[in-house]
């Protein structure tokens, strides 16, 4: 059984143990059967920015899936969205007195939509860190013909990144665009995109943390490998912070103060508490 696979089975199982009905593609019917707490105004109007209630075309809405990072992201940090975040950003290794924000927009100053950060921590000074969250969507192999970024990240011979400051960003862009440089699992254009879209609002350094769900087989060496290059080769223009979610709840589970139903729910639902 791969990897994937055996996290739906997990996560199948956490729906069945509780009468959750879901789909073939383990989609459950409505938002509440995959989330902690009914979705509060303020986080409706965020996930509103994106695909994650609504869905696009054919496809479902990402807040039905059991294993799409949607339902994660909302069990995890919509908690948070009108709550003091102190214990949260102390977890993340933050200063303290951020607010909250899900699904925020990066305008990058290129046409079309902006790329959408899933959590966007905000100081009062202006300071602004994003987060990316992945939970099963890492485990599945990057594609290997198909463009990596849209052809406006490079319309009329354009160096957007660097343009923007951050030359060896330009360069790694580049060489995922012309296959010089590939993934197998990490998805490093969107890194970038954010990246730029953070450079924009006049972040210096632009700083992101990739926050992802941690499973044991083959392909976990090779993620965190690439993740490494990646951080290694863009550590002097960008703050790249890559920390698990096993390790983000450890953490909250050790901070004093956090509601315990919210704790024992992510606990019994993704940590096997």
């Amino acid at each position: 059984m791969s990897t994937k696979n055996d996290l739906k089975r997990r996560q199948r199982r956490w729906a069945d143990a509780r009468g959750i009905r879901y789909d073939a593609r383990g989609d459950v019917r409505t938002p509440a059967d995959n989330l902690r707490e009914p979705l509060a105004g303020a986080v409706v109007h965020d996930l509103a920015r994106g695909a994650e209630l609504a869905g696009a075309g054919k496809a479902p809405a990402r807040i039905l899936s059991l294993t799409s990072s949607a339902a994660l992201v909302v069990n995890v940090f919509g908690y948070w969205r009108e709550r003091p975040t102190a214990p949260l950003v102390a977890a993340l290794g933050l200063p303290t007195g951020a607010a909250l924000t899900l699904e925020e927009p990066l305008p990058t100053g290129l046409v079309g939509d902006p790329p959408l950060a899933d959590v966007a921590l905000h100081w009062p000074d202006g300071r602004c860190v994003t987060i990316e969250s992945k939970f099963a969507e890492w485990l599945v192999r990057r594609p290997r013909n198909k463009q990596v970024l849209k052809d406006k990240y490079f319309a009329a011979g354009a160096r957007v990144w660097a343009a923007a400051g951050l030359p060896l960003c330009q360069a790694l862009a580049e060489e995922l665009q012309d296959g010089r440089e590939r993934m197998k699992f990490l998805h490093a254009a969107q890194l970038l995109k954010h990246v730029l879209g953070l450079a924009k609002r006049g972040a210096r350094p632009p700083t992101l943390v990739y926050l992802y769900y941690d499973c044991a087989g083959t392909e976990t060496a090779v993620h965190r490998a690439e993740l490494e290059h990646v951080r290694e080769r863009l550590a002097a223009e960008v703050e790249l912070r890559v920390l698990t979610y096993q390790d983000l709840y450890r953490s909250l589970r050790a901070s004093a103060g956090v509601d315990t139903a919210y704790l024992d729910y992510l606990g019994e639902r993704y940590f096997g508490a």
